[in-house]
């Protein structure tokens, strides 16, 4: 006789007045079929059972195929993404306020500037840490505070690309130099604030920080020194470019 609670698991036992009159894959329940014919559809449930099991994980797998090759463009196209770094470029530009002395008093006379500027670019491929000091001759005062003394020149710029560790530390240090000549002749001389040293009359005052913008060469950060008693300003323009490691 069949026991009720060996019934493979998906399937619902069936009262045992119904059996009788049940045929399963070709194999009649009954009472009269003797024990060769319970024992024959006792396994006939099983046997499909399996192979339906099997049909199913076939499927499944099958199933899984093309999502495995639509994968494969999207994990390369993350692995190129996470090759991505950066490199950095800074240029400089000298400007004079509205009522900077040069501005008022010599209008179109020649003059030249230098300054030092305390650079470092910690990053592994880099490792720079120095001085710069660019100078520019021949600067001819404009007629108006809307245009610089000395236009937008490349300070410094990284040969090599490297992972993002942050943006390079400047510090403008020193300004000098004058303009005209005789009697008008204006001399600069700017430096920065040091601990137990007397406030310099011509005070530097560097890193003030400018609203971020984009110009031809890319998006930017600025960075301002400014002068107190020759009112010039120093503005430093930090471009983070992309690049491939």
């Amino acid at each position: 006789m069949i026991q009720r609670n060996r019934w493979h698991r998906g399937f619902v036992p069936v009262p045992s007045s119904f059996r009788s009159k049940r045929f399963c894959c070709g194999y009649e329940f009954g009472k009269d079929q003797g024990a060769t014919g319970q024992r024959a559809g006792h396994r006939a449930p099983r046997t499909v059972a399996r192979g339906f099991m099997r049909l199913r994980t076939l499927c499944r797998l099958l199933a899984l195929v093309p999502v495995g090759f639509g994968l494969a463009p999207l994990g390369q196209a993350l692995g190129a993404a996470a090759e991505l770094g950066v490199r950095h470029r800074i240029d400089v530009m000298v400007s004079a306020e509205p009522d900077a002395p040069v501005l008022s008093r010599l209008k179109g006379a020649k003059g030249e500037l230098s300054f030092t500027v305390r650079l470092s670019a910690n990053s592994k491929e880099s490792k720079f840490f120095g001085m710069l000091r660019p100078s520019f001759p021949d600067i001819v005062v404009p007629d108006g505070a809307g245009k610089p003394l000395v236009q937008q020149t490349k300070l410094w710029e990284e040969e090599v690309c490297h992972q993002r560790r942050g943006l390079p530390k400047v510090t403008v240090t020193q300004l000098g130099g004058h303009f005209g000549e005789g009697e008008g002749r204006i001399e600069i001389s700017a430096i920065n604030r040091h601990i137990g040293v007397l406030v310099p009359p011509d005070e530097l005052t560097p890193g003030i920080k400018l609203d971020p913008g984009s110009d031809s060469f890319g998006v930017f950060l600025a960075f301002r020194a400014q002068t107190r008693n020759s009112r010039l300003n120093v503005d430093l323009k930090i471009y983070p470019i992309d690049c491939f490691l």
